[in-house]
């Protein structure tokens, strides 16, 4: 070998050593980077002592918790007691301790969940294209009387597409477990608030959430389970053509991949 290609062999070494360990910088800086970003989803009170158990059972609430910026370690929400009872009053028409505790049970014994689950029963054997209208006619006599009820029916054929589509369900069981979860997530929240607005005690508080934490280890086995039933029913109740629905796939996606998430953390 001349001395010239032997050089040029050598050169070519290094640079592609080089190439390499700049690549793996970079590619440590993008991680150091969006490590950064993760963590930004899911703020902690830093004041607040380690209890994986205690996070674990907020993290049934985690989705709507984290669209509302509220701390992933801690049943306090961390706003002030003024804006938590505007958030009760104005999203649940709730004013005192009394009103909350009743909005929280319902959650935690039936919610939006059994009819939404019921719509999904009687529409399954039929055409998918033709769900809505029948559904109309199977629950004509009621629809004059109960608005909500018609908008649950129109978002069925779009929720149940919407979700299959983002890859959530996949076989006959992921419909089967229903919407129970947009209910228990809820409830964790709505309690969470409740104990911000002032309402509850903690230890009231913290009996709810371990209640709703026990019905969703219950009902799921995964939190992939979880976040597609939390998913439906919230497509169901709302729809999928609003921001909003779309920002709670995202929080879900985040939350099932992230390592930051308490979804991840507490297994």
């Amino acid at each position: 070998m001349e001395d010239g290609q032997l050089t040029q062999i050598i050169a070519g070494v290094a640079v592609g050593l080089g190439f390499a360990a700049t690549s793996a910088w970079l590619a440590r800086r993008r991680w150091q980077r969006s490590d950064g970003r993760w963590k930004a989803w899911f703020p902690e009170a830093p004041d607040v002592p380690e209890n994986l158990d205690l996070t674990r059972q907020l993290a049934v609430g985690a989705i709507l918790g984290v669209n509302n910026a509220f701390p992933v370690n801690t049943i306090d929400p961390r706003k002030s007691r003024a804006e938590m009872r505007a958030w009760l009053a104005g999203a649940w028409d709730t004013r005192d301790a009394a009103r909350a505790r009743e909005n929280v049970q319902s959650l935690l014994t039936e919610g939006h969940s059994a009819t939404f689950d019921q719509l999904i029963d009687v529409a399954r054997d039929g055409d998918p294209d033709a769900s809505r209208e029948s559904l109309e006619h199977v629950y004509s006599e009621r629809l004059a009387s109960d608005p909500e009820l018609a908008e649950f029916i129109a978002h069925h054929p779009e929720a149940l597409a919407r979700l299959e589509a983002l890859g959530y369900l996949v076989t006959g069981a992921d419909i089967d477990r229903g919407t129970r979860a947009y209910d228990l997530g809820r409830a964790v929240v709505v309690t969470r608030v409740a104990f911000g607005a002032g309402f509850f005690g903690r230890e009231e508080a913290m009996a709810m959430i371990r209640m709703a934490a026990f019905i969703a280890a219950r009902h799921f086995s995964s939190w992939r389970e979880f976040a597609t039933s939390y998913l439906l029913g919230r497509a169901m109740w709302g729809g999928v053509d609003e921001p909003d629905f779309e920002g709670m796939v995202r929080i879900a996606e985040e939350l099932l991949r992230n390592p930051c998430s308490s979804w991840q953390r507490c297994g």
